[in-house]
This record gives C-alpha cells, structure tokens and sequence, in this order.
C-alpha cells in the first residue's frame, strides 16, 4: 500500500488536523477570507506533519473537491465533455451561461485549491522560525512552494485576476491580483521547488521532484505564451523546461495506451504528478474521489450520468487504440447483463472509459466501491511533455525540428496512427500538435485551458453535433473566464471589481 496514501488518509480521518487551521469549518464556508492560524513547530516530525497537511488538503472533500468530477466544471466549454439538464453546475459552463452560485465550480476550483495555498503559507511562514537541519526546512520549504505553485495555477486558469495571499493576515479587502503578478508568483515558487527539489524520482508520483516541477513550469511559459498574456518569448522557455524533462530519461510512455488506465497502473513511469487518493479496502471512505465512479458511468449500468462525451468530438477522434481506450460505447446491465450501445441509450452519448476499471462489481480489479475510488488523478503526464516541446519548439523557432516531429509521433504511434507527413510550416503544425493533444487527453485536465491560450475556443465550438449542447447566445472572450463565487464576493467586495 502507497505510504502516503496512508498517512494523508490517516489525517483526513480526523476533524482537523493537529490544530493547523484555525478553525475547519470555517475554512470550509470562507477559504477567502479565513485564513489559517500560525502554528509554530519545534521538531522535524511536527514540519512532516505539517507538510503532510498541505498534501491532504489536495484530497480533502470527495463529494466536491478536486477527486469530484467538479473538477471539470469550469472546463466544460471545451469540445470533449459535456453533461445533461439535470446537472445544472456543469450545462453551465457547457453553454456559456456560467453563474457565480455555481457549487461545484467553488468547491474544487476555489475552495479546495485555496486549502491548498493556506496550509502551504502557514508552514512556509512558520518554518524558518525553526531550530532545525536547514536540509529538512528547505525539502519542506519545497514541496510546499511547489504545492502553492500548482494551487494558483489552476486557479489563474480558471477565474483570471485573483487575490494572491501570501501570509497568514486576516485581511477581507485583499484585491484581486492581475494575471501577470500571479504567473510572477507562480514562476518564482516552481524555480525554487526546480532548485532545490531532488533530482531522483520520489518514492511516489504524489511528491515533486525536480522533473515535476520543470513539467508544471512547462506547462505555465506555454500558457503565458497565449492568451490572455500573449508573451511569445515564453514559448522558447516552455520548450526548454519540456526538453530538460525529456533528456533526464525518468519518464517514458507506456507500450499500451490503454494501461494508463488500469486500477494498478497507479504511479506508473508516464506520471511526472499525481493527486494521491485511497481505495476503500485500505482506507475505508476516507481520502477516496468520486470522479472514477458512478459520477461518470451511464443510468444503464447504474450510473449517474453526471459528465459524458460529446458527439461531435467523438466523431472526430481518429479510430485506433486510444479511441478504444478513452471511450464507453456499449453499455451492460448490471441486473440482466442487456447491451444497449450509445446511440440508443437515455442520453445518447458515448462515456468515458478512463476512470471505469475498478468500479465495477463482479469485474477483475473491483475495489470494494462503485461511487467512491482509490486511482490517483494524474494531472501530468509525459505524453503531454512530449507535446509541449513539439508546439513549444514549433513556434518559438518558426518551424518544427526533428524532434519535435519525434514527440509528436512517438505520440500518434502509440494510438495507431501514422506518422505527422513531413514539411508541415508552422501553423499547420502547431494545429496537428493542438488536436492530437486534445486525442490525447480527452476526458482530462488541459484540452479547455488549450482552447482558451490558442483563441480556438469559438472555433471549435463550431464543430459541436446537433445532439450536443448548444451556447447559451455568442461566444467571446468574456466566457473565457469563470465568475468569482458570489458568496466570497460578499465577504470581500473587492473581488467583484
């Protein structure tokens, strides 16, 4: 069993932990405008638990947080998802017609994320004051930035300006930050998790090491580089960091696409990081998510038909592999073993395969749960490295190289597919590149905040089936971002300007 899976199971279990919030709940009601208590540590068991804390945070909450499938609500105006009437929280993104009492859009894109950035700052204001071996204040000091780093890169993503609390002050009237002076912060915790991170992979694909780190800093000169930014010198540094992952040979791509998605492929070598949760048959409910079961299985095996696949996408994704893989398209009975295959199902719309093995009673792997699961969400993988460098190289030089060619391909080999034809200029390139991307990781983290940095948002839209859910009125760039709950609008007005 995952060490850390444990340990982080074991303090969720608990109401708060070790007294590092002030107070759960409410941080809970207002992760804004509450803040974490200072909490002074005397030993370097008391900093590992501290630091264990800003990890369970990544976890907490099953039934709203970042292990629910509301995760994906902010990025449902991307091609690959949508939902169905009777899930309000996600047609609303889905249509373009978001509203700031959206519940799941503040549970995991504000709420959880903010959890993160509290315990991160209590333990990084708190340390130094410690009489301890510097080596373990700066490994601490470096998971923690990390972390922090992670929790404002969502959330600049996802909402745009956003308040940007460093310290441990109550303060209700912190403005909201513009978007550069967030990346600036967000740079600055990535370079020093990248300088002081080990170089080694770490016993789980939970923790960062240098190469994650270099991964999610890749991952943010790519987004800086389109909009809303624009900064077209930050494509030469995305490519950079991509590359240095590739060249320390620590991560590979699995042979079989669809290996990525089996229950015991947890922390397999394709992972630079990965969220850690906990099945139910080694931690019981506690440190479980809810995005790999019913929440994402179709009403005829029993599901809930909460998020599924568009038509149109799916009619676009090229055969092979990888659509095998990433695709539910005939669906058993759970009672009578009946067959009903997509188009005559209630909402008649392929689901996702991803998330599915495990969840299922009476089938090899079950983990003792059909609604809440154990698989770590991995939010990064090395196939999207691979992918960053091709685009990242592509326009920051004017053409593609060779082994931007290489990524790319190495890619498309895996899911069946031929190699990209030669000669490519740039643009036609970097297209190739932003749809195998969206192949790729269909059913993930990247393909909306792909769609808004490249201004192809409207564009793809375009291509949506007649059974799909249309927009709400026209598309423009003022969708691109989410609206800042209203509850935390109230605590601080300042964040409605």
């Amino acid at each position: 069993m995952n060490t850390l899976k444990y340990i982080v199971s074991s303090i969720l279990g608990g109401a708060c932990f070790l007294g590092l919030f002030g107070g759960c709940q409410s941080l809970d009601e207002n992760p804004a405008g509450t803040l974490v208590a200072d909490s002074y540590f005397s030993t370097e068991e008391d900093l590992d638990a501290a630091l264990t804390g800003v990890y369970a945070q990544l976890a907490s909450n099953r039934w709203g947080g970042l292990g629910h499938t509301n995760i994906w609500v902010p990025l449902m105006g991307a091609d690959d998802l949508t939902s169905q009437a009777g899930k309000p929280d996600y047609v609303q993104f889905d249509t373009f017609n978001p509203s700031s009492t959206n519940d799941g859009l503040k549970a995991a894109s504000w709420t959880a994320p903010f959890r993160v950035v509290f315990a991160a700052n209590n333990l990084l204001n708190n340390v130094d004051n410690m009489t301890i071996a510097e080596s373990a204040k700066t490994k601490a000091k470096s998971e923690a930035r990390f972390l922090r780093a992670w929790s404002y890169f969502w959330m600049v993503r996802v909402f745009g300006e956003i308040p940007l609390q460093l310290d441990n002050t109550m303060n209700y009237n912190l403005p909201k930050s513009p978007i550069k002076e967030v990346y600036t912060q967000i740079i600055e915790d990535l370079q020093y998790a990248i300088d002081n991170l080990p170089d080694e992979l770490p016993a789980s694909v939970g923790r960062p090491c240098k190469m994650s780190a270099k991964g999610v800093l890749a991952q943010v000169y790519l987004m800086m580089a389109g909009y809303p930014l624009n900064e077209t010198d930050k494509y030469a540094l995305a490519a950079k960091e991509a590359k240095d992952v590739i060249d320390s040979g620590l991560f590979y791509l699995l042979e079989n696409f669809a290996d990525l998605w089996k229950w015991d492929s947890d922390g397999n070598p394709e992972i630079l990081w990965a969220i850690i949760f906990c099945n139910f048959n080694d931690c019981g409910n506690q440190n479980m998510n809810t995005f790999t079961g019913l929440n994402t299985q179709p009403s005829e095996e029993n599901g809930w038909d909460q998020v599924f696949c568009e038509i149109g996408f799916f009619n676009r994704f090229p055969e092979g592999p990888r659509k095998d893989a990433t695709y539910l398209t005939l669906f058993t009975s759970r009672t009578d073993g009946a067959q009903t295959p997509w188009q005559e199902s209630t909402f008649k719309h392929p689901f996702l395969a991803k998330y599915r093995d495990g969840m299922v009673p009476n089938e090899p792997n079950y983990s003792g749960s059909d609604h809440m699961g154990g698989r770590d969400l991995n939010y990064l993988r090395f196939a999207e490295i691979l992918l960053i460098y091709a685009e990242a190289q592509t326009m920051a030089d004017g053409a593609p190289n060779a082994m931007a060619y290489d990524c790319v391909n190495k890619v498309r080999r895996r899911a069946g597919l031929e190699d990209l034809p030669a000669g490519l200029n740039q643009t036609a390139f970097r297209n190739a590149v932003i749809d195998e991307k969206g192949w790729e990781f269909c059913g993930e983290y990247c393909r909306w905040f792909d769609l808004v940095r490249t201004e192809k948002v409207e564009e793809m839209n375009q291509y949506k089936d007649a059974d799909d859910l249309k927009p709400q009125g026209s598309i423009d760039k003022s969708k691109y971002f989410a609206p800042i709950p209203y509850t935390e609008v109230l605590l601080n007005p300042a964040l409605g300007d």
